[in-house]
């Protein structure tokens, strides 16, 4: 059979195929599943006999934000499914309803065959690993030291999978009373800096996070919770979205414990992302 017609007859094949059992052919980006799955690699899924049980590798597609994804389920319930990439270290953040689980993984061609394959590849964003740090700019007169972070569910070079989480300790110090310039203001605040973030979220690199704080006075034993925020519903024109803590000023320091939690993927080169806080009188 020449090669036109073996492309012609591979291609009818597979566009009966996908209309009878929902096969999808993705490419993956991201090595979550590694090392049964890598990047690059073209996957096909279906909805053919699909087995969604526990250790079943499943295509879903993520509630918060529509992202597919392909990894292995750990846990099952009454309805929703929990996953986790096999080279991940924590489990994904979100539980999968059964709605969004779009197919079972059918089979894996290894990215250096597609050269081979007479179909044109399908992209797919899939969970990658990112290193998240923070960078504080203080106002003259206001103080901060930061420290750490401690890390879980990183990798061994410190990039954070789905669901890990990166804690950080914070010192802060407010302006004294009586101050002027930038230490004018009654109320100091550690928040997100809207000049610095503004670019990143417009580029979509900083709306997968979660942001925990807590503090207390030096040398208190009681933490009070004072923020649990999503970049993805930050607003430069509603800076309450991006506040973690907040001081009068002339009040004696705190500690802080600033947890950052990778909620999916972020679309960095570089893999990384430095997330930029201000902390003074607002």
């Amino acid at each position: 059979m020449s090669r036109g017609r073996w492309v012609l007859l591979t291609t009818l094949v597979l566009t009966l195929a996908t209309q009878i059992a929902e096969v999808r052919l993705l490419v993956v980006a991201g090595n979550s599943m590694a090392p049964s799955v890598r990047d690059g690699d073209l996957v096909i899924t279906t909805r053919f006999g699909e087995d969604v049980a526990v250790g079943s590798v499943v295509l879903v597609r993520r509630p918060s934000d529509g992202q597919l994804l392909l990894h292995r389920v750990i846990e099952r319930g009454a309805g929703w499914r929990r996953t986790k990439g096999d080279a991940s270290l924590s489990p994904d953040a979100e539980r999968i309803p059964d709605a969004a689980v779009l197919g079972s993984l059918a089979a894996v061609i290894p990215a250096g065959l597609l050269g081979e394959l007479p179909f044109g590849v399908a992209a797919a964003q899939f969970s990658a690993n990112q290193r998240a740090s923070v960078s504080i700019e203080s106002s003259a007169g206001a103080r901060v030291v930061l420290s750490g972070p401690l890390l879980v569910g990183a990798d061994a070079v410190g990039k954070l999978s789905p669901g890990g989480r990166a804690t950080w300790t914070l010192t802060l110090t407010p302006c004294p009373t009586g101050l002027g310039g930038e230490c004018t203001g009654a109320t100091n605040t550690l928040r997100i800096d809207p000049d610095r973030f503004s670019p990143l979220a417009s580029g979509g690199l900083a709306r997968s996070l979660r942001l925990v704080s807590t503090c207390r006075p030096v040398g208190s034993t009681t933490w009070t919770d004072t923020a649990d925020l999503f970049t993805a519903a930050w607003s430069s024109t509603n800076l309450a979205t991006g506040r973690l803590a907040s001081l009068a000023a002339g009040a004696g320091s705190s500690e802080c414990q600033l947890q950052v939690t990778l909620l999916g993927s972020i679309a960095a080169a570089s893999g990384a992302i430095t997330l930029p806080l201000r902390w003074g009188p607002e």
